[in-house]
């Protein structure tokens, strides 16, 4: 398999305009994207999750209180439809349960059983001391520099997002005046 640099500089050889850095980190978040996505896999199917319902638990425990659908898709960042079946399933094994939102009717609330809290409560730890060695190459400042790398790159993802949408709002009027 090629290393990322060597993908980087044939795709800048076939593009003299682009600077290939761009490509270059995408490659490698989707890359280390796919092997931690690939490791958390496995290790909840140990416990019988999949990676989305433990982390449907994990969300409503650091939220501390009943979370509708749209609040908890937002935090997990998937659509809603995304989470019934795995609501569903997290119901069934007594982790979680739905009520009716007394504010708004309209909305169901998913909320953390005191199973789901027990659960939690015995797994988490070996979770976070996995995190820790999987993370060990990094030190803590490099980890908060990450964060704060990632935060800058989702600010120019969503601006440029947005620039988009305007863009074609106004392709739209045009095309329609």
């Amino acid at each position: 398999m090629a290393h990322l640099s060597d993908q980087v500089m044939v795709a800048a050889a076939l593009d003299k305009a682009l600077d290939g850095t761009a490509l270059w980190v995408l490659l490698g978040l989707y890359r280390a994207y796919a092997v931690l996505d690939r490791d958390q896999a496995e290790e909840v199917a140990c416990i019988g999750l999949s990676p989305l319902q433990f982390n449907i638990l994990t969300v409503l425990q650091r939220t501390g209180q009943p979370t509708t659908m749209g609040a908890l898709a937002g935090m997990l960042v998937v659509k809603p439809t995304n989470l019934s079946g795995n609501i569903n399933t997290l119901i069934e094994r007594g982790l979680v349960k739905r009520e009716l939102n007394a504010v708004d009717q309209r909305w169901l609330l998913a909320v953390l059983t005191p199973k789901g809290k027990e659960f939690l409560a015995e797994h988490l730890p070996d979770h976070w001391r996995r995190l820790e060695r999987l993370m060990y190459g990094l030190s803590r400042e490099k980890r908060i520099q990450l964060v704060s790398l990632l935060r800058e790159l989702l600010v120019s993802i969503e601006d440029e997002q947005a620039r988009d949408r305007a863009a074609d709002k106004s392709e739209k009027k045009s095309r329609a005046a």
